[in-house]
C-alpha cells in the first residue's frame, strides 16, 4: 500500500504526462479534498493557538505594565510622633 503523498506524486506525475485515467482523476480529487481539509484544520488549531498566546502576552505585559506604575508612585511615609 501506497502512502498519501506517493499516491499524489504519481496521480501528478500521470496527470503532468496528460496519461490520467478517469478514475485515477477522481482519486485525485479526492486526495485533494483530504489535503484541503487537513489544511483548514491545521489552520483552525494553528490561529486557535496563536490567538489564545496573543492573549496570554498582552495580559502579561498589562500585569507588568501596572507593577512598574505601582512602583514609580511615591509611597506614602510615616509621620513621626513629635516627644
Amino acid at each position: 500500500m501506497t502512502t498519501q503523498p506517493e499516491r499524489l506524486h504519481h496521480l501528478l506525475d500521470r496527470a503532468r504526462r496528460g496519461v490520467l485515467l478517469p478514475a485515477e482523476g477522481e482519486a485525485l480529487a479526492t486526495l485533494v479534498g483530504e489535503i484541503e481539509a487537513d489544511l483548514h484544520r491545521y489552520e483552525e488549531v494553528v490561529v486557535g493557538d496563536l490567538n489564545e498566546a496573543n492573549i496570554r502576552l498582552q495580559r502579561q505585559l498589562a500585569s507588568e505594565a501596572e507593577e512598574h506604575r505601582q512602583a514609580r508612585l511615591p509611597r506614602p511615609t510615616r509621620r513621626r510622633p513629635r516627644s
